[in-house]
């Protein structure tokens, strides 16, 4: 693979620091509100075996979230089996298993089994493990882009800034369900990327994790940018995109959000080519985003709120995401 030009190349690990930097201050928030509501060494079993299905060995050797007993870590492959975990450990780490790879099976049996094991506490549970799961793949996916090296010890922990000014913060960490949702909004206020296209990969990763109000969502940007619903087609899985740009945001759109992140050579190049740094920054972020539907789908509560036709959604001045009355264009 070619070097990457001047802008693709980053002195400080991951580019969100330079590019995004007020996205990156609340994924490393929301990452701390999970951590002190969800008790125990849950997390940390979670963070280390999703690291091992994702064949994310780096992220091994990332600083800890909590503390494990001994023999947990070593027995962490044959988890099912061993006798070092718990019940509730046991149900966390199928939970997460099942969320990272299919998440229309958890709203089943692994829901329910974790929700005995961890009573209130499952909400938080499902929060931490989607940004685990979605801090692991766009991890990967940026540091393959831009030939660094990414884990969560750059994105979930508080930067040295973040720490020398920790006496002027207040001493309690926000609630997970208020930090994810501060996220979802700073990463809404990037518009960098335009409109259709930040919509086609919206509702290709919609079809991808199957939530049923996301693909009945239409974004009013990007009908007014000129996407109706046969361009709109291009988002289904499978089909073919209109410009090499929108395939290269597809393709990688696919390789975050499918299996294992695997990210060829040949793709790098292609999103090399046809996006701006800032713009794959940006879209790995929508990324991330767009996912926090994967926390609906696991509770069954993605159902569309509309019963014919779309729901127009637009994103407010301040990044809140609103519904709206729109006629589109005949």
């Amino acid at each position: 693979m070619s070097a990457p030009s001047s802008s693709w190349r980053v002195i400080d690990g991951d580019p969100r620091r330079g590019a995004t930097p007020e996205v990156l201050a609340a994924l490393r928030a929301a990452a701390a509100s999970v951590r002190a509501a969800v008790p125990g060494p849950a997390l940390e079993l979670i963070r280390l075996r999703l690291a091992m299905l994702f064949g994310f060995d780096e992220e091994l050797d990332a600083p800890p979230w909590a503390e494990l007993r001994d023999g947990q870590r070593a027995q962490l492959a044959h988890w099912a089996g061993s006798d070092a975990f718990d019940a509730g450990e046991r149900a966390a780490l199928a939970l997460a298993e099942q969320f990272a790879i299919d998440i229309t099976g958890v709203a089943g049996v692994p829901l329910a089994d974790a929700a005995a094991a961890h009573g209130a506490s499952v909400l938080p549970l499902v929060q931490g493990i989607f940004l685990l799961d979605l801090g692991h793949r766009c991890a990967m996916a940026l540091a393959r882009l831009f030939d660094t090296s990414i884990t969560s010890a750059d994105w979930a922990w508080p930067s040295p800034d973040d720490r020398a000014g920790a006496a002027d913060q207040p001493a309690d960490v926000t609630d997970p369900m208020a930090a994810i949702s501060e996220l979802l909004r700073v990463t809404a206020l990037l518009q960098t990327i335009d409109p259709v296209l930040r919509e086609l990969v919206r509702m290709r990763g919609a079809h991808h994790h199957q939530c049923r109000r996301c693909q009945s969502v239409r974004s009013v940007a990007a009908i007014e940018a000129g996407l109706d619903e046969a361009a709109l087609d291009a988002a289904r899985p499978g089909s073919a995109a209109a410009s090499a740009r929108q395939q290269a945001a597809l393709a990688l759109t696919d390789a975050v959000l499918v299996g294992r992140v695997e990210i060829s050579e040949q793709l790098v190049e292609q999103v090399r080519a046809e996006l701006g740094a800032d713009e794959a920054v940006e879209l790995v972020c929508y990324l991330l985003r767009n996912s926090a539907n994967k926390i609906a789908v696991a509770f069954g509560a993605d159902a569309a709120i509309v019963e014919d036709g779309p729901e127009y959604q637009m994103i407010s001045a301040d990044g809140e995401t609103i519904t709206v009355e729109f006629s589109p264009p005949v």
